[in-house]
């Protein structure tokens, strides 16, 4: 069974021969190869290279592809640094004020910053290996492109004083995730996760997520998938237990996990409605821990989510400065448990 039929039967509900790897690891191949984080960040050809270096490199049955998040916001025309060794950096906020989002609303999101590179990588990903492994390249949703746009800092304050204000950006950050959703599945339609760190329960209240993203992901999703995406996902930083229900009702296919949600409990919440992907401790395990650390945490993994629809992988990405030994053991000892 390839690894791309494995994780589609996940979906599917339909029976594998083994659980199917997916680690969140992209950025930390680069220095793996001995390629710089500012190379791979502006050059589709080493991008591809260096995702599809990784999975013949390490055996897992899917990659994953990101340009950071910043991706959105440079598309759009906002000023971005990229340094030698390390991912892009947002230079400024184009919404100090909402004035100038009807100026936005006319600029074209996929033929901006580096969203033509980014689809070109992920069109050579496809190429090379799409008919073997899961491709899963990211967009940031919604929640996660406004604050790009206009800061963490005044979204927060623009949920309790100026809402109505909030509600038009955060439409126009769901059209602009659509559309360059709808160019994407042109080259690759595996599936499409969607980066909204700035969900979490950690950052906003359950209520505000009720209020302010559920209906625009539900809507989303919805299109989305009718614009021919198999499986889509939402990736939310921290511990998503108070919101596991609505993140459900959003209709995505896929939730990443983070370290901090025990697995045996992410389970139970899911209940088989969804399939979760995770959710090692990118930094503890991957980063900073022993071989024998990453071989106990993922036996202790794999047995906790034993009879759940579940992809192994990392609670979120995994570093730079990794390494590879930790990756491959990883590998090893999940597939030795399955």
């Amino acid at each position: 069974m390839t690894g791309l039929r494995r994780i589609q039967n996940v979906f599917r509900q339909c029976p594998v021969d083994k659980p199917p790897l997916l680690p969140i690891l992209h950025s930390a191949l680069a220095p793996m190869m001995d390629i710089s984080l500012g190379e791979y960040f502006t050059r589709a050809e080493t991008m591809s290279d260096v995702i599809v270096g990784g999975y013949r490199r390490f055996g897992y049955d899917g990659v994953q592809l990101s340009q950071g998040v910043t991706a959105e916001a440079e598309a759009l025309g906002a000023s971005v640094r990229q340094p030698s060794d390390a991912g892009p950096i947002l230079r400024e906020y184009l919404l100090e004020d909402y004035g100038n989002l009807g100026e936005l609303s006319r600029v074209n999101p996929c033929t901006g910053g580096r969203v033509p590179m980014f689809y070109q990588a992920v069109e050579n990903v496809m190429s090379a290996v799409g008919d073997e492994a899961f491709v899963l390249p990211t967009l940031r949703g919604p929640l996660l492109t406004a604050t790009q746009l206009r800061g963490i800092e005044r979204v927060l304050i623009d949920m309790l004083d100026d809402p109505k204000a909030l509600c038009d950006l955060l439409d126009f950050t769901t059209n602009v995730a659509l559309r360059l959703g709808r160019e994407l599945v042109k080259v690759c339609n595996h599936g499409l996760l969607l980066g909204e760190a700035p969900c979490s329960p950690d950052m906003i209240s359950p209520a505000m997520y009720r209020e302010f993203i559920l209906p625009r992901h539900r809507t989303l999703i919805a299109e989305l998938r009718a614009a021919g995406w198999e499986s889509i996902g939402l990736h939310i930083c921290g511990d998503t237990r108070a919101i596991f229900e609505e993140v459900i009702a959003s209709g995505a296919d896929f939730l990443d996990v983070d370290h901090k949600v025990p697995a045996r409990e992410a389970c139970a919440l899911a209940a088989d409605r969804i399939v979760l992907c995770g959710n090692l401790d990118p930094s503890s395990v991957f980063r900073f821990g022993a071989k024998e650390k990453v071989a106990s945490e993922t036996e202790a993994l794999c047995r906790d989510v034993s009879a759940g629809r579940w992809i192994l992988g990392s609670g979120c990405d995994i570093p730079p400065g990794t390494d590879e030994s930790n990756v491959a053991t990883f590998v090893k000892i999940a597939r030795a448990a399955g």
